[in-house]
């Protein structure tokens, strides 16, 4: 098996945010603030929970996905609108990253996950990376993580309009590099998104608890197998 597909956080990265505190909306308090916009963290929050859901909802009635994604873009435009202003793509992306990195509680690269890609290298194995995440940060957060380019293709699903487990996300990750099926492994840590989704694709599944790295035997033996 030479296709490897790694959904991205709590499989490689280990993450923990928490959306609905003081300290993940004092920036952004900041922020409108010097936009002449006054609200308090306790709006923002409870703001930032109804836009998505009108977001989300609303792609549901419209989309020709059974699971559509959202972009957190459009919920922050969605915030600053509630509150009488107006964010443009790159104030909503400025304000994005601000809120991310505000709300994270912890973020590393789980131990062992380069060692682990090494040893699927040299076996001749390519990775691909199928999340669902938000292109406004995510990308920052892979170069931190010391993953920039250690993948043959990637696809996040706010910049597709779909996500896992939508089996239409991963044949657009196939479709775009050629994949096979017969020849892949979905390795996740959720047993809907990335089990579910790759049943429904027609793939096999690794679940990723505890990261991809506690289960390398697997995997490796995974990659040796003609």
């Amino acid at each position: 098996m030479k296709t490897f597909v790694f959904d991205l956080y709590n499989t490689l990265i280990d993450i923990r945010t928490d959306e609905h505190r003081e300290q993940s909306w004092a920036p952004i308090v900041d922020f409108f603030a010097e936009r002449g916009i006054k609200t308090d963290w306790q709006t923002l929050c409870a703001l930032y929970d109804e836009c998505w859901k009108k977001h989300l909802d609303e792609l549901y009635e419209s989309s020709e996905y059974a699971y559509p994604e959202g972009d957190i873009l459009c919920v922050y435009k969605g915030i600053a609108k509630s509150l009488g202003g107006e964010l443009d793509d790159e104030t909503a992306t400025e304000c994005a990253v601000k809120a991310r990195f505000a709300s994270i509680v912890h973020l590393r690269l789980f131990d062992g996950i380069k060692e682990l890609f090494e040893k699927l290298k040299t076996r001749g194995a390519k990775l691909y990376l199928l999340s669902n995440a938000q292109a406004s940060f995510t990308y920052k957060e892979i170069e931190e993580c010391g993953l920039s380019g250690a993948f043959d293709g990637f696809l996040l699903s706010s910049e597709c309009g779909c996500r896992k487990p939508d089996p239409k996300y991963f044949g657009m990750l196939f479709d775009k590099y050629g994949l096979d099926k017969r020849d892949a492994v979905m390795v996740g840590d959720d047993t809907v998104s990335d089990g579910m989704g790759a049943a429904d694709f027609g793939i096999m599944y690794v679940k990723a608890d505890g990261g991809a790295a506690a289960h390398a035997a697997e995997l490796i033996a995974l990659a040796d197998r003609k």
